[in-house]
């Protein structure tokens, strides 16, 4: 699913916002996130406020899949 609130694609990203060291956001199907390592979750809404301030992502490419 695809939000109207942001133009993330669902995935694993790298993020800073005002200096500080990065951190590992994910990003749901629905445009919800959470902070990895943490009970921390982020609304679609949320997240699009963190892009308006200046918040730094970076897509994390996906290990490639095991050989068989």
């Amino acid at each position: 699913m695809k939000t109207d609130m942001h133009d993330l694609a669902p995935g694993y990203y790298w993020y800073s916002q005002d200096g500080d060291p990065y951190c590992v956001l994910h990003v749901h199907d629905n445009g919800n996130a959470s902070l990895m390592g943490t009970e921390a979750h982020v609304t679609a809404h949320d997240v699009a406020v963190m892009i308006e301030k200046g918040c730094v992502f970076s897509w994390i490419e996906p290990p490639p899949a095991a050989s068989a």
